[in-house]
């Protein structure tokens, strides 16, 4: 589908002097991910606009809607999870800083339906599973339309706004990623001398979170993320 430019623009790094945003097109993210240029979202990230209402406040995170899953060009993601079911929903809000970092040991297609800005961190930053420094996060713009695939293993967390009236964006995981874990799973998790075993928040989601963030600290996730919360200002 057709995308606003790459480019990332000029007044939304005039509001930002002190961060370094690059393009998806540009060779930094190819440690992270690969744009998906074949792929034709145009109906669905129409629906997707039409359909998510945008907070007051805060982001929201649904793991699966099932208008998307049903809905024009929602089988166009079949060829990247081996033939696995994935789920597709919605992240969306006012976001403006890092606050933690996740990753699954799975692949997720980003579909930006607004424009939207993303922290990316390696997984070689996270030190013994107890800490990782925002130093190490870059930062990235992906315009609207543009389709991507992030890969395992990648540490992010909910995009950042570019425009003051908050971001949309549809997330392509495995069936049940982000559901909460069984009894049994808990008690595995709990009983694990694997010291990974302690970031696992839910299935295939494993987060450390920035001490400010203090709802995500409060549900029990490591407080590991080291340095300034970083802030990105909307233009």
């Amino acid at each position: 589908m057709q995308t606003s430019s790459y480019r990332v623009p000029s007044q939304l790094i005039a509001k930002n002097p002190k961060l370094m945003i690059h393009s998806i097109t540009s060779s930094r993210f190819s440690e992270y991910g690969r744009i998906l240029n074949d792929v034709d979202v145009e109906a669905l990230v129409a629906l997707a606009d039409q359909t998510i209402s945008l907070p007051e406040a805060g982001t929201q995170y649904i793991s699966s809607v099932e208008v998307f899953e049903q809905a024009e060009g929602s089988d166009a993601f079949v060829p990247y999870f081996g033939g696995m079911d994935y789920e597709i929903g919605h992240c969306s809000g006012k976001n403006s800083t890092i606050n933690g970092m996740e990753y699954h040991k799975s692949p997720e297609i980003f579909v930006a339906v607004t424009d939207c800005l993303q922290f990316l961190t390696s997984y070689k930053s996270l030190e013994h599973f107890s800490k990782v420094g925002t130093s190490h996060a870059e930062l990235f713009y992906f315009p609207k339309g543009s389709v991507t695939i992030i890969n395992p293993l990648v540490l992010h967390l909910a995009p950042c706004s570019v425009h003051q009236e908050g971001f949309k964006s549809l997330i392509v995981l495995p069936r049940l990623t982000n559901e909460d874990l069984s009894e049994a799973e808990l008690a595995a998790k709990n009983n694990a001398k694997d010291p990974e075993s302690r970031l696992l928040l839910k299935k295939n989601k494993w987060i450390i979170a920035h001490p400010e963030r203090t709802q995500l600290v409060g549900q029990g996730v490591p407080a590991g993320v080291a340095g300034e919360n970083l802030f990105v200002a909307a233009m």
